[in-house]
């Protein structure tokens, strides 16, 4: 999987100096019961075969954004900072989530070969399942994207939530 996350953020930056990075008009993203806003000149690369495992995936300048939707079937009694405390130790991470106004975050950092890359991984729930959200850069950009990750995850929106 980390070698994985070395080639697509490869991938991305090729793409962006092919096709231009840009436009500010943002791009709005509906999945399942799950809905955000990426801004910028997103690349939609769900359809890559590297990306079947994820609900939605997308690149922009050196950051990935992903989605992956898990049904509460075998889960149904457990709370959102549960499963986010299970995503946590189930990945073996040493690290404390934190609040957003409608789930939960993550920052961690993880070594790929020889790259180093920041991940903030962040978790909602809607009526029938979990979502991870990850993004994830190289470490020596992240204080650049830092605050695009926080929008991007602040807009984040579920529609039949858990009550």
């Amino acid at each position: 999987m980390k070698q994985r996350a070395a080639f697509l953020l490869c991938l991305t930056m090729i793409l962006c100096l092919l096709g231009g990075c840009s436009s500010p008009a943002g791009k709005p993203v509906a999945c399942k019961d799950l809905s955000l806003n990426l801004p910028g000149e997103f690349f939609d690369l769900s359809g890559e075969s590297y990306a079947k495992e994820a609900d939605f995936f997308y690149g922009l300048d050196k950051l990935i954004v992903m989605g992956m939707a898990e049904e509460k079937t075998l889960l149904k009694k457990m709370t959102l900072e549960e499963y986010t405390d299970l995503v946590i130790s189930g990945n073996k991470l040493t690290c404390t989530p934190r609040s957003l106004s409608n789930g939960y975050c993550f920052t961690y950092e993880a070594t790929v070969g020889e790259d180093t890359y920041i991940y903030t991984t962040a978790t909602f729930e809607s009526g029938t399942r979990f979502w991870i959200l990850q993004c994830y850069c190289p470490s020596e950009d992240y204080p650049q994207k830092q605050a695009l990750i926080v929008e991007i995850l602040e807009s984040v929106r579920v529609t039949g939530m858990a009550g």
